[in-house]
C-alpha cells in the first residue's frame, strides 16, 4: 500500500469519526455504517465505506439524514512497457443529505458535496531516465437518488451525478447497517 493512500484513508477515518460527534445527541441511535461498490462512467470500478447519521428532529419529522463516504476507484490505464511504468489513482470523499420520499417506502433523493482527487505517476528509463508525479483535486456537487430495500440490514442501489469534482455518473449498490 502506498503511503499517500494510507494517509488519505486515515484522514477519511478521522473525518468520519468527527462526524459522529457533530450529530445531535438524540441521533446517536441513528448512527450506522455504509459499505458499497461503485461503477463510474469515467473511472469505472470502485469500493467505498462510510457513516450514515441522523439529524435529530430533521430525521424524525422530515426524513432527512446525512451520509459521508470515502470511495476508492481502480481506474485502470496503468501500464508497464519495458522499463516504463505508469500508475493512476483516483478517490473521492462525499458528504450528502438524503431525503426519504414518504409516499414510496425506501425511495430517497439527495444532494451534497464531492471532493475528488486524481494522481498520476510515471517512471521511465529509456534514453533518458525520467519520472514525474502529477495530481489534481476539485470540489463539486452531487445530485442523487436511490432505493433502500426494506429490512434491518438495508441493501440499496443509488445513482449519482457529480457536477464538478469527479464529474461523472456513478451507480452504487451496497448495504447500510
Amino acid at each position: 500500500m502506498k503511503l499517500p493512500f494510507a494517509r488519505t484513508l486515515l484522514a477519511s477515518a478521522a473525518v468520519a469519526a468527527g462526524l459522529m460527534f457533530i450529530a445531535p445527541a438524540q441521533a446517536s441511535a441513528q448512527l450506522g455504517f455504509v459499505v458499497q461498490a461503485n461503477y463510474g462512467d469515467d473511472v469505472e470500478f470502485g469500493v467505498g465505506g462510510g457513516v450514515r447519521f441522523g439529524l435529530g428532529s430533521l430525521t424524525e419529522k422530515q426524513g432527512i439524514r446525512g451520509e459521508a463516504t470515502f470511495d476508492y476507484y481502480f481506474p485502470g490505464g496503468g501500464q508497464e512497457f519495458g522499463t516504463f511504468s505508469s500508475d493512476f489513482d483516483y478517490w473521492e470523499i462525499n458528504g450528502n443529505l438524503l431525503l426519504d420520499i414518504k409516499s414510496v417506502q425506501g425511495l430517497y433523493v439527495g444532494a451534497g458535496v464531492n471532493y475528488a482527487n486524481f494522481s498520476y505517476n510515471f517512471d521511465g528509463c529509456g534514453l533518458f531516465c525520467d519520472s514525474f508525479d502529477a495530481s489534481s483535486s476539485d470540489i463539486g456537487l452531487n445530485a442523487l437518488g436511490g432505493y433502500e430495500f426494506p429490512g434491518s440490514k438495508k441493501l440499496f442501489v443509488q445513482a449519482k451525478i457529480e457536477l464538478g469534482g469527479g464529474e461523472q455518473f456513478v451507480v452504487s449498490g451496497g448495504i447500510r447497517f
